[in-house]
């Protein structure tokens, strides 16, 4: 166990700034992994779309002088026509520019999301079981799931700031034609709007996390009403109006919650944004003032009042991007918790490894299994479901365990599966303590049949190779584990034999009765060829005949 427990009060907590710009060299080294070509591209991208707005100007400035020079002293064309022509240059290439960098970025993020994708489910696999039967786990899965698209997102906001940073200085060049304090005035009446904000995207975040429930059970009541499985059900107890008025309460409750702040928002954002508009007025009237003592050019002039403007939209997005990014970090944060999880810093978890050599699983037993004292409770709960539980399986022999509902029975399959580890007692294999064997050549050594199998929706070869996937393509051995399991007729009559998909899925798929599913999931079983196999309840949707044979 993990001396830094689980803790899903994470969720609620705001990350620091510090904590947050270590994000940054995870994502860059994501995106850098997904393609380091593109990144190079896209960042060559930001920087020449960044100067381009400000050139626009700075030779728009240079066309008015002329052409304001010319008049009563004869055109001169050359001083015309030239920068005019580079106007027009740059205006083509601003297109050209956002027509590639909207490619670019587009390809660039489906490469990261196949990046981030990847170590999410990976991440995900090793988790021990005890995640996955503690509800608030659910909902940082949730999150983590959600938060994909924002680590997508966060090269794109950092490019985004680059780029604003850049036309910005370029920007401040041009004006300080003007004067060296018109920057600073513009700047001034813009930056409150940065803390409101930064301010802003916190609450968003909060508010998100706060709700990270709601759209669970968002999703689980569309679920409901929308999955094969569940239709026969819904509609014999009549319960679709019931799951759809309940969604309908989540989501108005979300809805609500999300206006309720963009009220509080609104007056805030609309005096800031007055506030830079008079910015603008200022700089823009002591220009005219400016212009009319003959203390700068008509071209400086034009310039000066596009470039006011520009600027203040400039530090805007410069603004937009701070708290974009921000909050891009806060969102992505959530993604990266779930991959610095502890696997072993959940009550319940498996403990580490007792030594540095752990046993490999024997080429063939001697002793068999011996529980001795077994007590086990599920985390969370101080109810104990196996309590002082003694017994051996002596190895070839075949144990049937029987007892009432409750009783303990599958607790005691994902103990010997070691899912879970006894809080009480110990388990034996040939006289070694269970915790004493590497972990994957246990597992892959038990097999077992799940009361609630999974059926895959894939062909029904593949459907019963899973259960030794480095055998998924030997038909033969998956014929005789079918014949095996009583299997091999049923499968056989199907429209293409061991090549039908089953399930409802796929436009081809054939479903099977519970029997028949039953069926192959002891054929996959029985696959795995292991040399201890536990059923649990195996003959539970079998017909009479069938859990005869």
């Amino acid at each position: 166990m993990s001396s830094e427990q689980y803790d899903p009060t994470e969720l609620l907590r705001i990350k620091s700034i510090r904590e947050l710009a270590k994000l940054v060299p995870r994502v860059l080294r994501f995106s850098w992994q997904a393609s380091p070509a593109l990144i190079c591209l896209v960042g060559a991208m930001a920087f020449l779309s960044a100067l381009i707005e400000p050139a626009i100007l700075f030779v728009t400035k240079l066309v008015v002088d002329s052409v304001h020079q010319s008049q009563g002293l004869g055109v001169n064309w050359a001083l015309i026509i030239v920068p005019l022509g580079v106007v027009f240059a740059l205006w083509i290439g601003r297109t050209l520019l956002g027509g590639v960098n909207g490619i670019l970025h587009e390809l660039l993020r489906h490469r990261i999301d196949n990046t981030t994708s990847e170590k999410l489910l990976r991440k995900s696999a090793t988790l021990d079981v005890a995640f996955f039967e503690a509800p608030k786990f659910y909902d940082q899965l949730q999150q983590a799931v959600m938060q994909q698209l924002s680590v997508q997102q966060m090269p794109g906001s950092l490019y985004a700031l680059l780029q604003q940073l850049v036309a910005l200085g370029a920007m401040a060049g041009l004006l300080s034609l003007l004067h060296p304090l018109a920057f600073l005035i513009l700047v001034a009446t813009v930056l409150p709007q940065f803390f409101f904000e930064s301010h802003m995207a916190k609450l968003e975040f909060q508010l998100g996390s706060e709700l990270a429930r709601n759209w669970r059970h968002t999703n689980y009541m569309e679920s409901l009403l929308t999955e094969r499985e569940k239709a026969k059900e819904i509609r014999i107890f009549g319960l679709g109006n019931v799951f759809l008025d309940r969604f309908l309460k989540y989501r108005r409750e979300y809805i609500t919650a999300h206006f309720r702040q963009m009220l509080r928002f609104m007056g805030y954002n609309l005096g800031l944004r007055s506030l830079s508009t008079i910015g603008v007025g200022v700089v823009s009237v002591y220009a005219v003032v400016q212009a009319a003592r003959g203390q700068i050019s008509l071209g400086t002039l034009t310039m000066v009042f596009a470039a006011a403007q520009e600027i203040v939209e400039y530090v805007r997005r410069l603004i937009s991007s701070l708290s974009g990014t921000y909050q891009v970090s806060l969102q992505a944060s959530r993604y990266f918790d779930l991959l610095d999880l502890d696997p072993n810093s959940i009550a319940g978890s498996l403990e580490l490894p007792r030594s540095l050599s752990p046993i490999v699983f024997p080429n063939s037993l001697h002793s068999g299994i011996a529980l001795e004292n077994v007590s086990f409770s599920y985390p969370a709960t101080d109810k104990p479901v196996l309590k002082d539980v003694s017994f051996s399986i002596p190895a070839g022999s075949k144990v049937a365990i029987v007892g009432e509902n409750g009783a303990g029975k599958t607790t005691l399959v994902k103990l010997l599966a070691r899912f879970y580890d006894p809080v009480g007692g110990t388990i034996y294999l040939d006289g070694r303590d269970y915790r004493d064997y590497e972990l994957s050549s246990l597992r892959a050594n038990v097999s077992v049949v799940f009361q609630d199998f999974v059926k895959y929706d894939i062909s029904a070869s593949e459907n019963i190779g899973v259960g030794r996937i480095e055998a998924v393509e030997d038909r033969s051995q998956i014929v005789q584990a079918a014949r095996n399991a009583s299997a091999h007729r049923m499968v056989s009559k199907l429209p293409h034999g061991y090549d039908t998909v089953l399930g409802r899925t796929m436009d081809e798929g054939v479903d099977l009765s519970g029997g028949e599913w039953q069926h192959i999931s002891i054929a996959r079983a029985f696959m795995s060829d292991t040399p201890i196999l536990i059923l649990d309840e195996p003959t539970a949707a079998l017909d009479s005949l069938r859990e005869r044979e």
